[in-house]
């Protein structure tokens, strides 16, 4: 659906929505009136009304010539990971974790066939080539991807990847149906995915799926980061062991924080 098309929505909220998106695609470049006008096939002017309304509410803010994302998505992008007591709780079971308290950890959300990072734990390891908080990845190059992907039924699997062809982050990924299908059969069997390489060279990811971790929501997964260098088998199986016991831990909000961990 185009901002142009608001098929049926208030034409006013969609557009001022796809002014967002559109500035948060820009990725802190400030975009002028003209540019998010042109982006958005809107005319100039009502896009200008509507930056002046986003602007007074804090939503966008001026940059120099152009606008970029306000400070208000922040404030409403915190109140709304407050609601969600799971993330708070993953924080907790891995600063509590034996060895992934000193690594860096994610949690994400299956969206279409990309990842979406919703929180990440930093360790004392000073590891940093990993995605941010609401950055977006193929779901076929990364250890939660396929975590989540492992879930569905393998025929329900097999027709989301066909919806678009599948993305390539670095000469490792798995851009073939066939092969992504076989993947996922194996990450069943194990119990987690791998990401041997596939998003960033010289980096290994671990994930398992997290089962009810909201019940109003897609399925999650978490996820490791190490470099390819340090994991050995006994460090693999190591940190294995600390996601699963996270998992049970955001599985199930009774048991006591730390009581499936050593501490460390």
């Amino acid at each position: 659906m185009s901002a142009s098309d608001p098929g049926g929505l208030v034409p006013a909220v969609t557009r001022a929505v796809a002014i967002l998106d559109t500035l948060g695609e820009a990725e802190g470049r400030p975009l002028s009136v003209s540019e998010i006008a042109r982006a958005l096939g809107l005319p100039k002017s009502s896009t200008a009304n509507l930056c002046a309304s986003l602007e007074a509410a804090g939503m966008i803010a001026r940059n120099g010539q152009g606008f970029g994302l306000g400070r208000k998505l922040v404030e409403l992008g915190g109140r709304y990971l407050a609601t969600v007591d799971q993330l708070r709780d993953f924080y907790e079971l891995c600063r509590r974790s034996t060895h992934i308290s000193r690594e860096t950890s994610r949690v994400a959300v299956l969206d279409g066939m990309d990842v979406l990072y919703l929180g990440r734990y930093d360790g004392t390891q000073p590891l940093r080539l990993t995605a941010n908080i609401g950055d977006r990845f193929p779901a076929n190059c990364t250890a939660t991807g396929k975590a989540i992907l492992s879930t569905l039924e393998p025929a329900v699997a097999e027709d989301r990847l066909r919806t678009r062809p599948l993305v390539a982050l670095s000469e490792r990924s798995i851009i073939s149906v066939p092969a992504l299908l076989a993947d996922l059969e194996a990450t069943r069997r194990r119990g987690y995915a791998i990401d041997d390489e596939e998003t960033t060279a010289g980096i290994v990811c671990l994930a398992v799926p997290v089962g009810g971790f909201r019940t109003d929501s897609a399925p999650f997964a978490i996820s490791v980061t190490v470099l390819k260098a340090r994991l050995d088998d006994k460090f693999r199986e190591a940190l294995l062991d600390d996601l699963r016991e996270i998992a049970a831990g955001l599985e199930n909000p009774l048991l006591p924080k730390g009581a499936a961990t050593d501490g460390g």
